[in-house]
């Protein structure tokens, strides 16, 4: 399809506008950081001492956890490895979105199994059948008692503890204010992430992005960024395109037809 100059410059026109509107505001990608820190719980039911460690970024739009995992011992086998990985994953990365008040962003958890202890965050040792699993020893059959269907929750709750939460159950490795609460995935009925456990990244990425407004919302299902609609500036322009497009076509319609001539 031909169109006229002026058309052509108005549409560019429209797209440099529509283009600067759309993108206002968003988060240009912020390079990986490596977390690692220690970690005390010092209550009645005993000291307990663990390092928490991953890497955070924010790239496409997307705040990123990763977190690279050394297993060791019996060999689990690609189908609990699987389980392990969804339950991190689905548990963590669908629970909170940033939001700066217009725009939404993702927040993705991943975790990846590594063959060596090099450049892992976190080392973990396999043990065939059941048992009590903790931050650094899993069981490929029951897990704490629980049925073996709950080994993705299980593994969502251990991960917990790599990225620095505490539990928050009794006789388990509570924060410092003794916070007991059931209804989290740290806590005994192992339910969902809530808003505090993500306090660490949202700071992060305040800091790093200079968006102080940013601010924990539930996941509201979109991918990356929420683009609005074109504003009415936009659509007046819009308009304006098509009306000159109609015109210029009339014009032509109407100019007599000659031969070939030498000149375009």
């Amino acid at each position: 399809m031909l169109f006229s100059r002026s058309f052509k410059h108005c549409l560019i026109g429209f797209l440099l506008l529509f283009s600067t509107a759309s993108n206002a505001g968003l988060i240009t990608n912020i390079a990986t950081e490596t977390v690692r820190y220690s970690i005390l719980s010092q209550n009645p039911w005993g000291n307990f001492g663990w390092t928490a460690s991953y890497d955070i970024s924010f790239v496409n739009q997307d705040l990123l956890i990763d977190v690279d995992v050394y297993l060791r011992g019996d060999e689990p086998g690609s189908a609990l490895r699987d389980i392990w990985e969804d339950g991190i994953e689905s548990i963590w990365s669908n629970a909170f979105d940033l939001s700066d008040g217009t725009y939404f962003y993702d927040t993705v958890f991943n975790v990846d199994w590594l063959s060596t202890s090099v450049g892992a965050d976190h080392t973990v040792t396999v043990n065939e059948g059941n048992g009590n699993v903790n931050l650094t020893q899993w069981y490929t059959g029951r897990p704490s008692g629980y049925s073996f269907n709950r080994q993705g929750t299980i593994a969502a709750h251990e991960f917990g503890h790599m990225i620095g939460l505490f539990d928050e159950y009794n006789g388990g490795a509570l924060n410092p204010d003794g916070l007991i609460r059931n209804n989290s995935i740290m806590g005994r009925n192992l339910s969902s992430p809530r808003t505090d456990h993500f306090d660490a990244f949202l700071e992060w990425a305040q800091v790093n992005s200079g968006v102080a407004s940013l601010a924990l919302v539930a996941d509201s299902g979109v991918d990356n960024y929420f683009v609005p609609e074109p504003n009415s500036l936009a659509i007046l322009l819009l308009s304006i395109c098509m009306a000159l497009s109609i015109k210029t076509k009339s014009r032509r319609n109407s100019i007599e037809v000659r031969g070939p001539s030498l000149f375009a």
